[in-house]
Order: structure tokens, then sequence, then C-alpha cells
């Protein structure tokens, strides 16, 4: 019944935008605000009554598909939420009503059409952390470009969106062909597509590494990894601030997510044996994009190298095959998730006042700004890893499972840490301290909307810095950590 509701309401938002006047802006807002903090509170009803002693909670099952029972063995579908897809739940519903307060205004044209493509986004974000089914995974995971598509090509800033849309879906799709692939073996082989089941079926070591590639190839696609991240940096520049919020929040989760779920518990033979090449290569994503994110002059543009350079950095934490690693990679993705969420808010901050974001026009901004500069040094100390923030716990447990595996790892690691605080400093002296710029005439301090999109980000991640127990006693009792260790 409580995992049915989750699904309910953001039908029911959408029916209910449907149903509204497309001129009456003023009404399309405050609906769907209304059913975004309805969705907050009942997820905060879900997070009190979930046991942390349990694994799958709150299970549904559908029985729509039983007229397939004969020709698929695919007569229902299950749904279920463990300590893993608990925060990655939690995260996307509270990105909604972040996007809708931060884009209204830059949206100037088919808000309602805008509106449903967020809400039917959430609806299949809820669905890919709770099914368990890896071919109803694909089809939920493929499903969401096409929303995304749509807010790239359609509501994107400059000329160029188009063209970052097509990169953006073909990239994806293509790279996750294979993965299909891989699901029809898996099924012409074991005659089933259930996770569940297939934690209790050994699939045979011979083919358990073509499928583990099969999923890897379009899993990495998705995280991205080098050098399959072109599409990453182009479709944040054009993206609008929702698009960009969605990516860096929540969207590049979706490769890490599939690699514990999926890639880690059912060809563990195939993930330890190319743990070593897949290391490698987070090591270069981590310094190749440190280094490329130093010589960035768009903010936007610096701001997706340092989650490429992020992102390998919770691969690095999967492969290494330890009980920090696995822990380090599900903190960095919510922590990241966070932080990145709300300094792609700061450039669209910026862009709205100064129509620019390249670096060289902008400075001198803590004068005029103070308290949006304020919060993106707290974002910013955040990015690096500063001490009493969730990202902090984050990088040390990814560092500490680096050395576990190879002082070389953790080595190179510290080096990204390193690159890291530089980007992230140079860019913020340059921006707002630096000189003052000839081509900023008046620089207007947040209105209390903004402020508000912001707090939670900021909140959550210090509270979680602070605090960070309160998820670790959930995550502990993932299936995949029982399963995996």
């Amino acid at each position: 019944m409580f995992l049915k509701l989750l699904f309910i309401i953001p039908i029911l938002a959408i029916i209910n935008i449907i149903l509204i006047p497309r001129l009456n802006e003023d009404k399309l807002k405050n609906t769907s605000l209304f059913w975004s903090i309805i969705l907050i509170i009942y997820f905060s009803i879900i997070l009190v009554m979930f046991n942390e002693n349990k694994e799958f909670q709150f299970s549904l099952i559908l029985n729509w598909f039983s007229n397939l029972d004969s020709v698929l063995n695919w007569g229902y579908l299950i749904f279920s939420i463990d300590g893993i897809s608990l925060f990655f739940i939690g995260l996307s519903i509270l990105l909604i009503p972040i996007c809708i307060i931060m884009s209204w205004e830059s949206i100037k044209h088919l808000k309602k059409e805008f509106l449903l493509c967020l809400y039917t986004i959430i609806l299949l974000l809820i669905g890919v952390f709770t099914i368990l089914d890896i071919l109803g995974f694909y089809i939920l995971f493929e499903a969401i470009l096409i929303p995304m598509f749509l807010i790239i090509g359609i509501w994107g800033s400059r000329e160029e969106k188009v063209k970052a849309a097509f990169y953006f879906f073909f990239y994806t799709l293509i790279g996750s062909l294979l993965m299909l692939i891989s699901i029809f073996k898996i099924y012409s082989i074991l005659g089933t597509t259930n996770y569940q089941n297939l934690l209790i079926i050994e699939i045979p070591s011979h083919l358990q590494f073509w499928l583990f590639l099969g999923f890897f190839a379009s899993l990495s696609v998705k995280i991205p990894m080098i050098p399959v991240h072109i599409w990453l940096p182009q479709a944040h520049v054009e993206a609008p601030v929702a698009g960009s919020v969605l990516l860096a929040g929540i969207l590049l989760k979706l490769g890490g997510y599939g690699f514990m779920r999926f890639s880690y518990t059912l060809f563990p033979i195939a993930s330890e044996y190319f743990s070593p090449v897949i290391i490698i290569m987070s090591l270069i994503a981590i310094i190749y994009a440190s280094f490329t994110t130093c010589r960035q002059t768009d903010i936007k543009r610096l701001i997706a190298y340092s989650s490429v350079s992020h992102m390998g950095l919770v691969t690095l934490a999967i492969f290494t095959h330890s009980y920090e690693g696995l822990i380090a990679a599900l903190i960095m993705m919510i922590a990241h998730g966070l932080v990145s969420s709300g300094l792609f808010m700061c450039s669209a901050v910026l862009y709205v006042r100064h129509h620019s974001r390249t670096i060289k026009y902008l400075g001198v901004l803590t004068i005029t700004m103070p308290i949006f500069s304020t919060i993106t040094l707290i974002l910013i100390l955040a990015n690096i890893g500063f001490p009493l923030t969730f990202n902090f716990i984050a990088e040390f447990f990814s560092i500490l499972a680096a050395f576990n595996y190879s002082f070389i790892a953790g080595l190179i690691s510290c080096v990204g840490t390193l690159l890291a605080t530089v980007y992230a400093l140079y860019f913020y002296n340059r921006v707002y301290f630096g000189a003052f710029s000839k081509y900023i005439i008046f620089s207007r301090e947040l209105i209390q909307t903004e402020f508000q999109g912001f707090l939670p980000l900021i909140l959550l991640t210090l509270i979680l810095g602070i605090f960070p127990n309160f998820v670790f006693k959930f995550l502990l009792t993932s299936s995949f950590v029982n399963i995996s260790l």
C-alpha cells in the first residue's frame, strides 16, 4: 500500500496539471509545488516507518501481465524498497520542487509541458529504483531519456540545445543496446528476468564475462566514464537549470546504482576479474577530468567536468570490492547529488543576472551578493570534501578503500582530491573576489524563492556530514551489501 501510493501521487499530479488551463500559470506553479510537497511529506512517512533491520520492504506486486506467462514467464512485476533505493528515491523527490522554484522564471513558454516532463521523470525514477526485474529496469531506465531529451531540446538556454539533446539521447541509447542483448541472453539461459530469482541462480562463469561487459557498456555511458563522457558537458551547458539539476543530482547516479544492484551481484566472478581495468579507467577519469576542469572558462562546463571526476571516484570505490568502497560509493552519489545540484543552481543564478557564465567576465560578487557568495562558498567547500560536510565522509571512505586496494590507487585518488581543491578555489577566487569587472553594472542579491531552493541542499549536506550514522544504519542492511560481502 505504501509503495503504491508513492506511484499514485505523481500520477495524480500529472492528471491535475493536465486539467489546469495553460494560461493560468500561477495555478500551474502552485499545484505543481503542492504535489511535490505532498511527495516529500509522504516519503518522510516511509522513511520513519522503514525498518533498517530488514532488506526489501513495502513490496508491490503487479499482475497486469498475466497473459504473458506462457510467452515470457513475465506475468508479474515486483517493486520494493531497500536501504540503497530509499535514499535515491528521496533525493529524486527532493529535487522536483527545487527544479520548479529555480526554473520557473527562466521557462518562458510551454510551462505546462515542462511540469509534465518533470513529474514523468520522477514517476519513472521511482520505478527504476524500486523494480526487481532487470528487463523492467531496462525499460524504465531508457524511458527516462524521452522527457529528459525534451527538457534539453525544448527549454535549453542556447542555440546548440538540440545538438546537445541528441548527444545525450544517442550516446545513452546506443550504449544500452548491449545491456538489452545481455538481458535477452540471461532470459534465454535461465528463463527469468526476476532479480530475486537471479540472485539464487548461479550464472555460468564463462557467460558472466560477456554479460558483465554488456551491462558495463550501458552503465559506464550513463555514469559517465571516460572516454564515453563527451555527451555530459555538452548536455549540461545547453540544458536549463532543471535539466542540469536532474542530470547531476540523480540521472548520473543510475549508472552507479546499476553497477551495485546488478553488475556487482549477478556477475561476481566477472566483476572481480575486470576490476583492475575498471579501477585504472576510474583513476584516469579522476586525473584527466580534474586537469580538464582546471582549464574551463565556462562555469557550467567546469562543474560538469568536476562531476566526471567525482563519478570516477564512485566507480573506483565500487570495484575495490571492499566494504568501505561500497558504502563510500553510495554516500558519494548522495552527497554529490546534493552539492552538484546546488552548484548548477549557482551558475543559473549568475546567468540570469549577467547573461554570461564565462569566468573572466565576472568578479567581486562578494560585495554586491554577500548571501549568494556565502552559499556558493559552502557548496564549493563541500564539493572538495571539507570536514563537517557529507562529501568529506564520502571522499574519506573512497580514499580509504583505494589505499586498501593498492597504495598507488590511493595516492592517485589523493592527487585527484588535491586538483579538485585547485580548480574549486581558483573558480571561487576569480568570480567572487578578483578584480572589478567592467562587464558587471549591477548584481541583484538572491530573492526569497531562490534562497529557499538552496536551503534544503545546504542543510542536508551539513546535517548528514555531522550525523552520517543516520544514513549508515540504512545502507548497512542494504541487500547488495549482504549479498556481496
